[in-house]
Formats: C-alpha cells, structure tokens, sequence
C-alpha cells in the first residue's frame, strides 16, 4: 500500500484496545493470525479498489506540466479556505457506487441499498485529473440548484479559478470516489460536520419532479452516505465543492 497513507499512532491502538473486554481481549489473542490475515485480505480489497491518488505540487509540475498555470490558480484559492493539502488528484477510470465504493473506504450500510435503487445510472470514473478543495464553499448552503449554479461560477471569477473549470458539481461517482480516496489517504471525513455536497448525477422522479445524487453525512459511525435532494428545497447541510476536470 502506498507509504503516503496516513499513520495510525500507538496510542490510537491502545485506546481501542483499551475499550475491549477480557473475553474479547482473549479472543484477540488466540486468533490474532486470522485476525491478521482478514486484515491482510481487507488491505487488498483496498488497494483493487482504490482509484484515485492525490498528487503533491511538485508531482504535478514533473507529471504534468502542462497544468502548472492551473494549479497555481487552485492552491491560491486553496489558501483562502485555510486548506493546504493536496489540490489535484489522479483519477482512473472504472470507479462505480455499486462496485467499488464500500471496499474503497467506510459507507453507510456498505450501499447495499443503492441496489435496488434502478433510478441510479451511473456513469464510471474516466481517466482524469480532477482539481478538487475538499471543502464546502462558504455561502452555497440553503440555496436552490438553479442558485447554486450561479453562485459556482460567480465563486469561480472570485477565487480567479481556470475559465473551464467549476462548471460541474461532479458526478455521484467522482464525488464518492475524491472523499474515500482523500479518507484512504488523510484520515479526514468530508464534508466537514456531516454536511452533503450535491452532485450532477440526476434523475426525473415518475411525478416529473428532478433530484440530484449528493454525497455525505460522513460521520464515525455510519460512513459515507448516498441521498438525493429534490434541487428546490433549502437546507442549511446542502453545499457543494468546487472542482475541475482535466481528461488525460
């Protein structure tokens, strides 16, 4: 597994130890070589499954220096979220909800309800270069999509971000696929406070009526969540990211 994932202190481990029972602890103990081993199978799983990698500025600049200009403009307007880690990411292509997504990191209830959701129809990951604050943009909660649309590009001349970029919201699978991948890698659950970021994945419900796919609710407890939202109604823990897609 790649040695950029982050690492679990000694006194992280010894907290959850400290929170089992004898018999557990016992348990522990007499089975820890097929405890190792199930860990050993569920890194596996991780890793097949696992398709996005953040790049570091310099990586960029030596991989694709064709997009330096470009990262120049988003770690600039990183800066005024007060974030500093990674602001692009490799994507590979492939990635789906249904296939990948509960063995690439926590979801709620492993999404197994997504498969009986036949609204859904996803569209895979591509190979791609995805530019990407992994943080809800202050000011886009409690709007209406047709609002959000305006406030994305009004924040994109603000922020002075690429002319081609922000001009989605991403789709349910990049979306799913950038928060696992910034989890695998930081340990940090986005978006912040359980809140859900909106996506471009649609569907028209049998009224008529138009919903969007939106990702979150990432909390410790259930994992990462797929909901829908009816692009209407205003809601203090609906926002969305802001981001930019480079096909490669």
């Amino acid at each position: 597994m790649d040695t950029e994932n982050r690492v679990v202190s000694t006194s992280e481990v010894m907290r959850s130890l400290a929170e089992l029972t004898e018999d557990e602890l016992c348990f522990l103990q007499n089975n820890l070589w097929l405890i190792k081993k199930r860990i050993a199978q569920r890194l596996d799983e991780i890793e097949k499954n696992t398709f996005v990698t953040p790049l570091s500025d310099v990586q960029l600049q030596k991989q694709y220096p064709q997009f330096v200009d470009k990262l120049k403009s988003w770690r600039k307007a990183a800066k005024k979220f007060r974030y500093d880690g990674p602001v692009v990411w490799l994507v590979k292509k492939g990635f789906t909800l249904k296939n990948h997504a509960p063995f690439a990191g926590p979801c709620y209830r492993d999404l197994e309800f997504l498969k009986d959701w036949s609204r859904l129809k996803e569209t895979p990951t591509s190979n791609s270069l995805i530019f990407w604050i992994p943080r809800i943009v202050s000011g886009s909660k409690q709007l209406t999509l047709e609002e959000m649309i305006k406030y994305r590009e009004d924040r994109r001349k603000i922020y002075r971000l690429p002319s081609d970029h922000c001009d989605r919201f991403g789709s349910i699978t990049e979306l799913f696929a950038l928060i696992l991948g910034l989890f695998k890698y930081t340990g940090e659950r986005v978006p912040l406070g359980s809140d859900f970021a909106v996506s471009d994945t649609m569907f028209t419900s049998e009224t008529g009526k138009v919903f969007c796919f939106m990702a979150g609710d990432f909390d410790d407890l259930g994992g990462l969540d797929c909901d829908f939202w009816d692009c209407t109604s205003k809601w203090k823990f609906i926002g969305f990211f802001l981001l930019g897609v480079e096909e490669i």
